[in-house]
């Protein structure tokens, strides 16, 4: 590429972006802390309160109680149940009473007075909360109630926060990775905007590595645009220089009649010359607008139901008198069908000009076929002749203006009734397709049985 040093990353779309991301990403973490910070208080909260309900209801009974008293009453309560569980211990750390014999290996604390560990209840491992309460004789009673299900709700939530932690910051990368990628595509197709007009290069084009995006797509339909303004471009430096070259020769001949005719009066026949001269000009320039204007649309073209057969009828009564001075023979096969919406001036005029293309290629006594039937969803024009027809490698080109084969051009013409039929046809959303008739060529045209279009 030539011109300015692309820059995929412009430095205020970065940052903000990076500061989304940023701020995003803090959010996500402290939201993440804050649910893990609640499931853990929640936890330790709901385990104190189950505990200290025991505690307050044990120290009422202990009141005005003796060691021996307290032991009584606790092996009363241990007898048959596992929860609470009670621990009593004298200052000597000597078991005194309760249903657990040894302090559990696992204990740990969960908070400032508050213990947890895990012990096999019938068979099942289950968590347990517990305090100490120590009593003025230097005993220690500790009571411990089952928070297996508080713990695991409590871990769901605790696990349920990571998850939402992960997705958020998932969130972050992927909002960070699309707002770069679309900074980067966004400075991608201005950059090559900037470029085409600074050096005003139309065959540079914005680089896609995949498809998958909205910008992609973007991208590729201003790709389209580009190459269409190419196209066109190249196509109005091609016309004029086309209409340099071949209005210079009849130019500079009229000029030099009427240099003559300074010199001395012109005669029927001069006057004659020089009056085809001018209106071949003529001609050429009005040529040249009408395409203009069909390509545009700008002259009002009426659409309305047109029976091709009737058309295709006028256009052979037209050029029969033409043909027969050539001994040619023009065949007609045109089916009854549906009549289409379409411009009948547009019709007859792209039809004219494929017809006397064909007299005009073709030798003498050679045949001419025109045909009209119905095709899929088309109603197609077939004209067939066996005249010089049309090398492969030039069936693209003979639509440029001015475009003639060196075939044709010792036969008069100014190179532009194709271009005309194209254009016609594009308005009528139609196509043209040629074929080897060997010798001579098959023009075949393509008009959608359902026109909706409306000049």
């Amino acid at each position: 590429m030539v011109g300015v040093k692309r820059n995929y990353y412009s430095s205020s779309s970065f940052k903000i972006a990076a500061l989304f991301t940023a701020l995003l990403g803090a959010s996500a973490i402290l939201f993440g802390i804050y649910l893990f910070e609640f499931s853990r208080q929640t936890l330790i909260q709901e385990t104190e309160a189950a505990i200290d309900i025991e505690i307050e209801h044990i120290l009422e009974v202990f009141a005005n109680k003796d060691r021996q008293q307290r032991i009584a009453y606790i092996k009363k309560r241990s007898e048959n149940s596992v929860n609470p569980i009670y621990f009593y211990q004298d200052k000597q750390n000597r078991t005194l009473a309760g249903n657990m014999k040894i302090l559990p290996a696992n204990l740990k604390s969960i908070s400032a007075g508050t213990l947890s560990f895990k012990l096999d209840v019938g068979g099942t491992p289950k968590e347990f909360g517990a305090k100490i309460h120590p009593f003025s004789d230097g005993s220690r009673l500790l009571i411990a109630r089952d928070i297996d299900k508080i713990s695991k709700r409590n871990n769901t939530l605790k696990w349920f926060s990571i998850l939402i932690l992960v997705l958020m910051l998932s969130v972050v990368f992927v909002s960070f990775f699309i707002s770069t990628f679309v900074v980067r595509r966004i400075n991608m197709i201005g950059q090559t905007a900037q470029n085409i007009m600074a050096t005003g290069d139309l065959s540079q084009r914005i680089s896609i590595d995949n498809n998958w995006d909205d910008l992609s797509n973007l991208a590729q339909t201003l790709n389209e645009m580009f190459a269409r303004i190419e196209d066109l471009m190249i196509g109005i430096r091609d016309v004029s220089d086309n209409i340099a070259h071949d209005l210079r020769t009849p130019l500079a001949r009229l000029r030099s009649h009427l240099e003559a005719a300074m010199q001395k009066p012109l005669d029927d026949q001069e006057i004659d010359a020089l009056l085809k001269e001018t209106d071949e000009l003529l001609g050429i320039f009005n040529a040249l607008l009408r395409i203009s204007h069909i390509e545009r649309a700008s002259k009002k073209f009426e659409f309305q139901p047109t029976l091709l057969k009737t058309i295709l009828e006028d256009v052979v009564a037209l050029y029969e008198p033409l043909a027969e001075e050539k001994a040619l023979t023009i065949k007609t096969q045109l089916m009854d069908l549906p009549s289409i919406n379409a411009s009948s001036h547009l019709i007859f005029q792209m039809t004219a000009n494929l017809l006397d293309n064909a007299i005009k290629y073709s030798s003498n006594s050679a045949n001419i076929t025109l045909e009209l039937f119905s095709k899929d969803d088309y109603q197609l024009i077939r004209i067939t002749d066996e005249g010089i027809g049309i090398e492969a490698s030039e069936r693209e080109k003979v639509f440029d203006r001015f475009y003639r084969s060196d075939k044709s051009r010792h036969t008069q013409g100014n190179g532009l009734g194709l271009s005309l039929v194209k254009a016609a046809l594009t308005l009528h959303k139609g196509e043209i397709k040629f074929k080897d008739n060997q010798p001579g060529l098959i023009v075949e045209l393509y008009l959608p049985s359902k026109q909706d279009r409306k000049a």
